[in-house]
């Protein structure tokens, strides 16, 4: 069952979390602050993130004063790469891993490399959990050269490393494979479009010298370096460059859906069941596909099958007729969902979601549907069909995913 906290609550938890106890639950971390209310400027020094700890029991103080203080709380993705992946594929390991699947456990995938890295050494020989971190953080998105480097070329270690990967986020590590596999040689870029019509091209560069000679300066050499726009035979950055993508849709979805146009989105809601109500007494429709951008919205739709209120705007008494039904039921939970609360500013950095206390119970809400929905979806299958450039599959390791994430706590903490 989701759970919700006050705006107060949210404060203790931002002080503790910076005071550096973020792998604990909230209820925990709450309960650290109320410990030592009286005494956290004396805390102050023992901080992990000294500044944006005193920022944040400053912000205590103030609302103890009955004072608005503007403080913004984030909340940050629970190894987000990892949970993308995890979520992509269907992977309830790699979900539990990263917060999505047990909704009482604050999970962090590094911490659980290492239980099972130190476990298949047997306590011969001890990693830290830095070490996994890197290793693993860096891995999924292609890296070999890293998890060398810190745990050495054919070692116990690096065997254990990737048995420990494997064994947490198997679905994150069979779609790296895939991945890996899907560079195109000596394309000159690779290219994909997101449900929400956002266009990703991605060119391949490779580096160039060119030995410059200057007359006038006595025809003295120099080397430079630039980048050419060519093919290579073989690459890995699809790897990472298709997991930033959707994390970034992720980002782009959660603006849309916090800090949004209520007059478009009530007027979205109103023409949506309008046209359910009269579908469901009979109605004739009209047929065919929507024309501008209300069309292009719904090949994104139909490719991918995630409905995005990006089209919202687009929509009139005509074009909606023209929608599927599916697509409509999307489109009028997210809306509905959406209109339960006020719009309100949202700031990001990568998979950090800030806002202003009373309002992150519903950040939290929205992360956790826009995952179930991408969990449900056949987004994965499209995204890879467009790289390779013909029609496939990649087989989900569960069906019901989404259902898990929809009562999750942790995928943001």
């Amino acid at each position: 069952m989701f759970k919700t906290y006050t705006g107060w609550q949210y404060l203790l938890i931002d002080a503790a979390t910076h005071y550096g106890l973020d792998k604990l639950t909230f209820e925990k971390r709450i309960a650290w602050t109320e410990q030592n209310l009286a005494q956290l400027e004396a805390l102050t020094e023992t901080a992990e993130t000294k500044p944006l700890y005193q920022k944040a029991v400053q912000a205590i103080r103030k609302a103890q004063q009955g004072l608005p203080t503007g403080h913004l709380v984030g909340v940050d993705g629970t190894c987000s790469g990892i949970q993308i992946m995890s979520v992509l594929t269907g992977c309830t390991a790699g979900a539990n891993a990263t917060g999505l699947v047990d909704p009482d456990r604050r999970a962090d995938a590094y911490t659980d490399c290492t239980e099972v890295m130190n476990d298949i050494l047997g306590g011969g020989l001890v990693v830290a959990r830095k070490d996994a971190k890197q290793a693993l953080m860096t891995s999924f998105y292609g890296s070999k050269a890293q998890p060398k480097s810190l745990f050495g070329e054919d070692t116990l270690e690096l065997a254990a490393f990737y048995q420990a990967a494997r064994t947490i986020a198997p679905g994150a590590w069979d779609l790296l494979q895939d991945l890996l596999a899907s560079w195109q040689p000596y394309a000159l870029e690779h290219r994909w479009v997101m449900p929400d019509g956002f266009d990703a091209r991605i060119k391949v560069m490779a580096k160039r010298e060119a030995r410059i000679e200057v007359d006038e300066l006595d025809h003295a050499t120099f080397t430079y370096e630039y980048y050419d726009n060519v093919g290579s035979k073989t690459g890995l950055s699809n790897a990472a460059n298709l997991t930033h993508s959707v994390d970034a849709y992720v980002l782009r979805s959660m603006h849309r859906r916090c800090n949004y146009d209520r007059e478009v989105m009530e007027y979205a809601a109103e023409l949506i069941e309008i046209e359910m109500l009269e579908r469901n007494l009979g109605a004739k429709r009209y047929q065919g596909k929507p024309g501008g951008k209300a069309g292009y919205y719904v090949e994104q739709y139909e490719r991918s099958t995630i409905a995005d209120i990006v089209i919202a705007p687009y929509l009139d008494d005509d074009n909606i007729q023209l929608l599927s039904q599916k697509h409509l039921e999307q489109l009028a939970e997210i809306v509905n969902g959406m209109l339960q609360y006020q719009p309100f500013e949202l700031v990001t950095i990568h998979d950090e979601f800030k806002a202003h206390a009373n309002n992150i119970n519903w950040v939290r809400w929205q992360y956790k549907e826009i995952l179930a929905q991408i969990a449900n979806s056949n987004l994965l299958d499209d995204l890879l069909s467009q790289i390779h450039g013909s029609q496939g599959t990649f087989p989900k390791l569960s069906q019901n995913l989404g259902d898990l994430i929809k009562n999750s706590n942790y995928a943001l903490c």
